[in-house]
């Protein structure tokens, strides 16, 4: 099976976000389960009870769906730079 692969990058970004958003908010609730589990509730009742930090795991992993989206968009200038010079 081939991953979707798309030159539109508004698409690329909606899909890079979309996907780093879900496995972000699940890591973090996982990881406040792990902390809950082993001994240590304090950690989970405060992301839980704080709304602002849901706040700042959105606008973290927004800026790394920007940054990865970005990075592609420089590689792919990159290349296209790179094999019209190699044509001339």
């Amino acid at each position: 099976m081939k991953w979707f692969k798309s030159d539109n990058e508004i698409l690329q970004f909606l899909i890079n976000f979309f996907l780093i958003e879900t496995i972000g908010q699940l890591a973090l609730f996982f990881v406040c389960f792990i902390f809950r589990f082993f001994g240590m509730p304090q950690i989970y009742f405060f992301i839980r009870s704080t709304p602002l930090v849901h706040h700042i795991v959105f606008t973290v992993l927004l800026l790394i769906a920007i940054g990865v989206s970005v990075y592609g968009i420089i590689r792919k200038q990159k290349k296209q730079k790179g094999s019209e010079s190699d044509a001339h």
